[in-house]
């Protein structure tokens, strides 16, 4: 019982180390989604702020650094006296997971901060343009304007009752490393009372390469004539994410190839490679879905 409190503990604490965005794994009903009267549409505040920056690469050399000082300060004190050998063996596992996971969650903490610091001058541009506000009025306008909104009565507003049909959506703004490629995820969640979700997805956007691997020069760019070319950029991604959101939940989602194979994707200054089902393509924009069922949608045109 002592090595589950433990490890619970240490999740705990290690949940303000970093953040970062989940992904769902996606599933859906669609039967049992189009039989609802009515879905109520509640859209979360920003995850992780009005903005964060993505780490790349994974920061193995903090781990590396601080792991021996870290694992001896997180490690578990000695059992006490009359502590079985089989106690003290497992209570020793666990100390070792939890310095291990505090180290790694440091190590992460650590090279966000430093991924975060350059994107500095635009996180405080965004916090004082309401951007909360701005998303969540477009993605609550793409979602009731939509097809599917017209065949299943969504509702933006309260739930009138406990356990009445939810569709939550948690979207979050990212920029990559290099601060040269914008990203819009939406993680939504579709729930009836039950304890499994009708739906769960992530829809996600990229955008084009600033066509610099200078971040100052990509933060110059984003903030340009009042930060017009991170809103134009913005509005587009919340267009297409909520889109295709909507033919999702429909069931109306095409799917060029069934078969999943590597995609190679030419937009700007460079080019990117992802492995999924081929839903959509034009020479502005390429939409797959991921290992996980995931929709990406990419802007650059499909080389293979």
């Amino acid at each position: 019982m002592k090595v589950i409190t433990s490890l619970a503990l240490a999740c705990v604490l290690l949940a303000g180390c970093a953040h970062s965005s989940k992904y769902h794994i996606a599933a859906g009903d669609t039967q049992k989604i189009q039989s609802l009267e009515r879905i109520y549409l509640e859209v979360e505040p920003l995850e992780n702020g009005p903005l964060s920056v993505e780490i790349h690469p994974e920061p193995w050399r903090y781990q590396a650094a601080a792991s021996n000082v870290a694992a001896a300060q997180y490690s578990a004190p000695p059992p006490p006296p009359g502590t079985s050998a089989g106690q003290a063996a497992a209570a020793g596992v666990a100390g070792g997971l939890i310095g291990t996971l505090i180290v790694s969650e440091m190590a992460k903490g650590q090279a966000q901060k430093a991924a975060q610091e350059p994107a500095q001058p635009l996180i405080e541009a965004l916090m004082g343009r309401a951007i909360e506000r701005d998303v969540r009025e477009a993605l609550v306008d793409g979602m009731l304007t939509s097809e599917f909104a017209a065949g299943n009565a969504v509702e933006y507003g309260p739930l009138p009752e406990k356990g009445a049909p939810q569709l939550v959506l948690l979207p979050s703004i990212k920029l990559t490393n290099g601060l040269n490629v914008l990203k819009f995820n939406i993680n939504a969640e579709l729930r009836n009372g039950g304890r499994q979700p009708l739906y769960r997805n992530s829809i996600e956007y990229w955008s084009a390469g600033t066509g610099s691997g200078d971040k100052q020069e990509n933060l110059v760019y984003w903030r340009a004539a009042d930060l017009e070319a991170f809103y134009a950029e913005l509005q587009q991604a919340i267009a297409h994410t909520s889109s295709y959101l909507a033919h999702s939940l429909g069931g109306t989602l095409p799917e060029v190839d069934t078969k999943q194979a590597t995609h190679k994707i030419a937009g700007g200054s460079g080019w990117v490679m992802m492995r999924g089902n081929l839903v959509y393509s034009t020479d502005d924009y390429t939409v797959l879905k991921d290992l996980r069922g995931n929709i990406k949608i990419i802007s650059g045109s499909l080389v293979l």
